[in-house]
């Protein structure tokens, strides 16, 4: 199994650590992770990156990913039809992390994973899931708040 993990530009290194112990040794998957340019955990058990041009590739041959519940990472995901488990970053400054790995889970559409000590049940049962499909809807508000702003 291809497995992505993305943190997106916050360090998320007790993610990364987790996972690198996780999956020691594990030959039944291959994982790389995008890792933040100010981490300062490196993996020694995957190949990590802080940047890459090709990252939409990593994300299309992934089976799977593990994303801090980051929006921007989230719906993108989602809207790639990929299999996801979201982990809150609660290192954060708010809990906006948390709020969305709950609305994901609640609607079947990914896994959260509230504990890391949980990771690897998380990616079991996101891998043996069937989600609901994402629909993306439109903003069309735009003239409303332009408006607004005058």
């Amino acid at each position: 199994m291809n497995i992505l993990v993305t943190v997106g530009t916050t360090a998320f290194d007790v993610l990364i650590e987790t996972i690198d112990k996780s999956f020691e040794g594990d030959k039944s998957v291959n994982i790389i992770a995008q890792i933040s340019s100010s981490s300062s955990y490196t993996p020694k058990n995957f190949q990590s990156f802080a940047y890459s041009e090709e990252f939409q590739s990593y994300v299309d041959s992934a089976d799977l990913i593990v994303t801090h519940a980051g929006a921007g990472s989230v719906y993108s995901m989602l809207e790639n039809s990929k299999k996801l488990v979201v982990v809150p970053n609660l290192t954060r400054a708010d809990n906006h992390q948390l709020e969305l790995a709950k609305y994901v889970q609640d609607n079947n559409f990914a896994v959260s994973c509230f504990d890391l000590n949980d990771i690897e049940s998380c990616i079991i049962r996101a891998k043996n899931t069937d989600f609901e499909p994402y629909q993306c809807e439109k903003f069309f508000g735009h003239s409303i708040i332009r408006e607004l702003l005058k």
